[in-house]
């Protein structure tokens, strides 16, 4: 059965483009993840993640394996 696509939405303290490269390579470990961005501009520097069948609680552990935190932001 073909897993439906997610939509994770993450408040972080990733603040510049030099925080998402740290970030990229770890994210590059989940090959579940399609597409994610960081919205720098933010004031919650929201992560915003699109994956098939992947945790919340993962992508928070590898955010914070990078040296920032991170809350799931739910609806």
């Amino acid at each position: 059965m073909e897993q439906l696509l997610q939509i994770l939405v993450f408040k972080t303290t990733v603040k510049t483009p030099q925080d998402r490269e740290i970030l990229a390579p770890l994210l590059a470990t989940l090959e579940q993840i399609n597409r994610w961005t960081v919205d720098c501009e933010d004031c919650d520097c929201v992560l915003r993640v699109e994956a098939d069948g992947v945790s919340p609680q993962k992508i928070i552990e590898l955010v914070q394996q990078a040296g920032f935190e991170c809350v799931e932001l739910v609806d």
